[in-house]
């Protein structure tokens, strides 16, 4: 018999924090978690969405009737969200019998602001039943609010004195959200003439109940819009029921897609810093409550990761529907933003350096290649991806090479339409060079290239391109892995595959000849990939690797099997993959046998040269 959870849920996010399950050590508050927090700091869409657009997805804390602040506060970490709504009528704590509301006590205050702070919790929004008439009550509301990190008070009744309500909001730097629960043109008007500090939340729900859809509301809203309660519906009218994001009448892929139209324009300054994380500009803050129907909750009965004992099957569907019906939505910002970036010049790479590249480069193609090829190389890394020095240095040596060998035709560009299909069909192989960031949050970019290698088309990676989009399985999947700890580091790197077409010139390479061509001493910067992740020699066809037994892992305390890789081939339907992590230092294309290596796995991503790509685990059985 199934049994029904009987309170209203506005948001909840499944854990799935792969340092809690993995044995890597715990990120630290200044890594964007609190000490007692649980959740992930990045790879969800819903921290993704915070960056990308400035949306915050929480919970309103009294969701949990029969819960505290600081009870549910928890439960909303554990969940994985990092911001919240505060409600003016819940309970702070068991041991705080008081509400939370501005005759809160000092004490009380403080537990609040240190429970947040532990758990690295952003109060964005906080809710009240009505804000007081008298200015006294006000302005302690507002200093209230505006102590616990607050920007955004949300009240459900129209205020009185909206001019001095306007006005209180620009002082104390809070924004007042008005709840509009029918059709918000009314509630417009009224605060026509009032400054951007005044505006709506939305309540969709209630909205498609009085027969208006979300796309509609929206466009009587546009800018005034700070807060929305987001909810899917069988239909439109009173008559109609909940159902899951995504398949009622709510069109939400579509109303969430043209908020982001509305949003500024992305700022970019491409040139500003290399070696460094640009963080995104142009964003409107905007906080977005998922809403769950009480009856569709379900409580599984077996338990589910991360729950905190509640078994919500339900509720981490609702979840994942969010995370599709909002893809769309950031794509198009990342298209947006990627306009801004032009594929990294060599200019900026000093003259001796480019002597050493190109002496070390090969002057003839591996094979030759068996018809025309077409190379497409992306280096975009968006705002908010880390952007690598030595993109410069890989996009100097992948011209190069085409130059000498004419073994490809380089096309650098960052326009990632070119990417969806069929656009993608102009190309024989995709060079990802060191891309970062929410670079395939379009599902139609996704598609794309995971279409094209599947049906025999060819992807190279290198160095950042496993830490491109974390949030899209799928990316991780194919590329053949995604995060981990990584640091500059010297290691001894092992030939896995001595054998294969793409490292047979390292068994005379003046790099391995100590050795006599099986391992080599490198500075890097190495990804030590999480057990709990995409990476695993049961998939990739490993061809580089780091000799667990001659390098000290006294800090890579991460994959219980000492196992990792630097580089690697693999099918991916009937298309090839070929990745190499190394790159984070010039050092890759200044040595021969690197170089060469480089080059190889270009040709054999075009389909030139043929490899074996059983996975390695295979190979030892």
């Amino acid at each position: 018999m199934k049994k029904i959870v009987c309170f209203s849920v506005i948001v909840a996010m499944a854990l799935g924090s792969s340092q809690a399950v993995s044995g890597a050590p715990p990120a630290s508050p200044a890594a964007g978690r609190g000490v007692q927090s649980v959740r992930p700091t990045a790879g969800t869409v819903r921290i993704a969405v915070n960056m990308l657009l400035g949306w915050r997805v929480g919970i309103y804390t009294n969701v949990f009737p029969e819960l505290t602040f600081s009870e549910s506060a928890t439960h909303a970490d554990a969940l994985g969200l990092g911001s919240l709504g505060g409600d003016s009528d819940q309970k702070v704590s068991p041991q705080i019998d008081q509400n939370l509301d501005f005759n809160l006590s000092a004490d009380g205050i403080a537990f609040v602001k240190q429970r947040l702070n532990s758990l690295a919790l952003k109060m964005t929004t906080y809710r009240v039943a009505g804000i007081p008439d008298d200015q006294e009550s006000r302005e302690k509301l507002f200093a209230f609010a505006k102590d616990l990190g607050t920007e955004t008070i949300v009240t459900n009744a129209m205020p009185a004195s909206l001019s001095q309500l306007d006005e209180l909001a620009g002082t104390s730097g809070i924004k007042v959200a008005i709840e509009s629960s029918d059709d918000p043109q009314e509630l417009i008007h009224s605060i026509q003439g009032l400054s951007p500090r005044i505006g709506i939340s939305a309540n969709l729900a209630q909205w498609m109940e009085h027969g208006v859809r979300p796309a509609d509301g929206f466009k009587s809203v546009k800018d005034r819009l700070m807060v929305v309660e987001l909810s899917d519906r069988s239909s439109l009218g009173s008559n109609s029921h909940d159902v899951r994001l995504g398949t009622g009448v709510g069109e939400l892929q579509k109303f969430l897609y043209e908020v982001t139209e509305e949003e500024p324009q992305p700022e970019e300054k491409p040139s500003a810093c290399v070696n460094c994380t640009r963080p995104y500009g142009g964003t409107k803050p905007l906080f977005i409550a998922l809403t769950v129907s009480p009856w569709q909750v379900i409580v599984s009965g077996r338990k589910q990761p991360g729950s905190l004992g509640g078994n919500f099957a339900s509720l981490w569907q609702e979840t994942e529907d969010f995370e599709k019906i909002v893809r769309p939505a950031m794509g198009y910002r990342i298209e947006e933003d990627a306009r801004l970036i032009p594929i990294t010049g060599t200019e900026r790479i000093p003259d001796d350096v480019k002597a050493k590249i190109e002496a070390a480069l090969p002057r003839t193609a591996a094979v030759t290649p068996k018809e025309s090829r077409k190379l497409l190389v992306i280096d975009v890394s968006p705002a908010g991806g880390y952007y690598h020095d030595t993109v410069a240095h890989a996009n100097f040596a992948i011209q190069k090479m085409a130059d000498a060998t004419h073994a490809y035709q380089p096309i650098f560009s960052n326009d990632l339409n070119n990417l969806k299909y069929p656009n993608i069909l102009k190309y024989d192989a995709v060079f990802l060079n060191s891309i970062v960031g929410e670079v395939f949050s379009d599902p139609a970019v996704m598609d794309g290239l995971i279409r094209f290698v599947q049906q025999g088309g060819g992807v190279a990676g290198l160095h950042g391109s496993t830490y491109a989009s974390e949030d899209i399985p799928e990316y991780g999947e194919m590329i053949g892995a995604t995060t981990g700890p990584h640091r500059v580091e010297t290691a001894t790197l092992k030939v896995d595959d001595p054998n294969s077409p793409l490292t047979r010139q390292f068994a005379s390479s003046p790099l391995t000849a100590e050795s006599g061509g099986r391992d080599f001493t490198w500075t890097d910067e190495f990804y030590h990939f999480l057990p709990d992740g995409p990476y695993s020699r049961e998939k990739l066809h490993v061809l580089i690797s780091v000799d667990a037994q001659k390098t000290d892992l006294s800090s890579w305390q991460v994959r219980p099997d000492k196992d990792y890789a630097s580089v690697w081939i693999k099918s991916y339907g009937k298309g090839r993959v070929f990745d190499c992590v190394l790159g984070h230092t010039p050092t890759l294309f200044e040595t021969p046998a690197m170089a060469q290596l480089i080059l190889n796995g270009i040709q054999f991503a075009l389909g030139d040269l043929p490899a074996d790509t059983t996975p390695s685990a295979l190979l030892t059985k």
